[in-house]
């Protein structure tokens, strides 16, 4: 049965509880126009510092690398869980969307309007609805902008968007047990799929039944004054990587 946009995002944040998504006006948050943070470096660069004390920096880059990954993940994780969940494509474009922050980082987003997109014979198919519409038409110009607005890498940010997307599918994966391969497989499929930026973010790693990201750049998340290594770090070793995977791989045995 085909259903409505309004559907398709209850049925994302039925599955996903934590996801803060708003259809039409709403005056209870501080709304950002993502039209003018994807497009004007300086709208976004004067909401990336705003958020640096709060994140334990005072480094533009290390900032607004944080920022892009926490922003990414919120807009990606709306259009994936409709792909995943009902084959569709969510209009997530700049131009009708806006982000909300919660303790400085990206937590809510609203959509002026909820609409899926017609998939027309020249795209062909839901996957390439997505990445020209996700992709290409939000996220890369979100990097490109971020790129321009200070010193941070467009390898570092393309590697923050790739994470930002195995964190999208990774959502669905824990309250969808019996889909983990189906999704694991799913988001292989869309990097396959991927602008090279973006296929050369990181890479999947199959771990038993499970999958890990490995990102290709670090998002600088450890030099903040309470930062890490994220799991995913490009800073591991190959041979931390393994005895962490080894790790995983034992204690599922034992909780058979």
């Amino acid at each position: 049965m085909t259903v409505d946009a309004v559907t398709a995002l209850a049925q994302v944040t039925d599955v996903v509880d934590y996801l803060r998504v708003t259809v039409g006006p709403d005056d209870s948050r501080d709304w950002f126009a993502c039209r003018s943070l994807v497009d004007d470096g300086d709208a976004l660069l004067a909401l990336v510092r705003g958020t640096a004390a709060e994140r334990g920096t005072d480094r533009d880059d290390v900032a607004m690398s944080l920022f892009v990954q926490g922003y990414a993940f919120r807009i990606a994780s709306l259009a994936v869980g409709v792909w995943l969940l009902d084959e569709r494509v969510l209009d997530v474009s700049p131009n009708t969307t806006s982000i909300a922050l919660g303790r400085n980082r990206p937590n809510a987003v609203r959509l002026d309007r909820a609409r899926l997109h017609d998939i027309d014979d020249t795209d062909g198919d839901a996957l390439t609805t997505l990445h020209r519409t996700l992709v290409d038409g939000h996220l890369a110009r979100l990097v490109a902008t971020a790129h321009d607005a200070c010193r941070v890498g467009e390898r570092l940010l393309w590697s923050c968007i790739g994470a930002a997307l195995a964190s999208s599918f990774g959502a669905l994966m824990g309250p969808l047990p019996d889909r983990r391969v189906e999704i694991r497989d799913r988001f292989e499929e869309l990097l396959a799929a991927a602008r090279p930026e973006l296929a050369a973010g990181g890479r999947v790693a199959h771990v038993g039944p499970l999958w890990a990201w490995e990102r290709s750049a670090c998002c600088l998340w450890y030099t903040t004054t309470d930062g890490d290594k994220c799991e995913d770090c490009s800073l591991w070793s190959d041979d931390e990587r393994r005895a962490r995977y080894d790790r995983v791989l034992t204690s599922l045995e034992i909780g058979r």
